[in-house]
């Protein structure tokens, strides 16, 4: 039987954005500074963007596979699930920190910061990720629309192909510069430089529609561990921070990362919650709970660390800094995240989902909605059973109505 559910995905969500939380706070607390191996590992645990890309391309498209999706609807709801947070802590990261948000707002509050290099760190430095998305969320349906009469396997290949165009992409303009030192252009933070990663989780979906019965997806796990630790201690890079890359390194880096994304969400779609090591990990409720609000957490962090850095609290410990800082913007960063989402985030999605349940009363009673919360990442995914979730529950046979709403 097909599985309709995938509920891992959120637990999966939550290491994504601790990941990525653990590298900013690495840098936040000094660890760069030492010189430690930790650092290298720590660095590298911004490959919690990858997986929030190839979680985007899983839940996304896999409606679009199953049913006519209806595309305003569709736009609306993820507009609604992204646009509204982001503002927020964009707005109060601006009030408070400045980063020249209102010199121009809007390349910052209109998704656009990735295409120009002076705007590229500013505002939510983090934020180069969301701009992205939202590309992406244009490119679904249009590339839906273009495959709709054909075969899953032809989908499939194309899918391939999409990958290798985009590898292609960021190869050229890789190849353009210096052979020591690749300088990250806005042509390498498009869309097309990241598209392998979003196809990888389209062509899971794909995967995903016909049953597959997996024994050890705990292996999957190992696999992405081995090419965690080959990007981060033994293709060259270094720990210092933004250090140059080589032609090969920075290929070899984004490779690498899709491995471990592509890796972790297969495990995430093919464990079963509560047995084996994948689903009893991803699976308990705090990794659920933190799946939930971790839209939040990749939106507050680093304005939580850099509000710290201001006060001083960074420079004043003795103890252990990465832990200590680590540990206070985990805490702090969850209790922002979640007044964001109980306070803001799912009282708006509450409401644009009331239309669709009022249309859908006398249809299929028990009729239950993937649950789709963002990157992050997705950082914007779709709603969860009742409207409200989280992300990734699964997908339902009437796939139109979750990727719309």
């Amino acid at each position: 039987m097909r599985r309709e559910r995938f509920p891992l995905i959120d637990g999966l969500r939550a290491v994504a954005a601790i990941g990525v939380l653990l590298t900013h706070s690495a840098i936040s607390s000094g660890l760069v500074t030492t010189g430690a191996t930790g650092f290298r590992y720590a660095q590298r645990l911004e490959v919690g963007v990858t997986i929030f890309f190839v979680i985007s391309g899983f839940v996304l498209y896999r409606p679009f596979l199953l049913a006519r999706v209806d595309t305003a609807r569709y736009a609306w709801r993820r507009a609604l699930r992204i646009v509204p947070a982001y503002w927020i802590a964009l707005t109060v990261t601006a009030v408070v920190l400045g980063h020249g948000v209102f010199d121009r707002p809007l390349a910052f509050y209109g998704f656009g910061q990735i295409y120009s290099q002076d705007t590229l760190v500013g505002g939510l430095i983090q934020a180069w990720t969301l701009d992205i998305e939202v590309t992406f969320y244009v490119f679904v349906p249009v590339w839906a629309w273009l495959l709709r009469r054909a075969s899953l396997r032809r989908q499939a290949w194309a899918l391939a192909a999409l990958a290798a165009a985009s590898l292609a992409w960021k190869a050229a303009f890789v190849w353009t510069g210096s052979p020591r030192q690749v300088v990250d252009s806005p042509w390498l933070h498009s869309l097309p430089a990241y598209l392998d990663q979003f196809a990888l989780g389209m062509g899971l979906a794909i995967a995903s529609l016909k049953p597959v019965r997996a024994r050890y997806p705990v292996l999957l796990w190992v696999l992405a561990a081995l090419a965690f630790w080959l990007v981060s201690v033994r293709i060259g890079i270094g720990h210092a921070l933004f250090e140059p890359y080589t032609r090969w390194q920075y290929m070899a880096k984004h490779v690498l990362y899709a491995v471990v994304g592509g890796s972790l969400v297969a495990a995430a779609v093919l464990a079963t919650p509560g047995e084996g090591v994948v689903g009893r990990v991803l699976g308990n409720r705090l990794a659920l709970w933190l799946g939930l609000i971790s839209y939040g957490i990749y939106l507050w962090h680093v304005t939580v660390l850099q509000i710290g850095e201001e006060l001083g609290f960074q420079r004043s410990l003795h103890f252990h800094p990465f832990l200590v800082v680590t540990a206070l913007a985990l805490v702090l960063s969850c209790a922002v995240a979640a007044a964001s989402w109980y306070l803001a985030e799912r009282p708006l999605l509450r409401r644009a989902s009331r239309p669709a349940r009022d249309r859908g009363a006398g249809e299929q009673h028990g009729d239950e909605r993937e649950r789709g919360h963002l990157p992050v990442p997705v950082h914007a995914g779709v709603d969860g059973p009742g409207g409200e979730g989280g992300a990734g529950d699964g997908l339902v046979p009437d796939g139109g109505r979750d990727a719309a709403e």
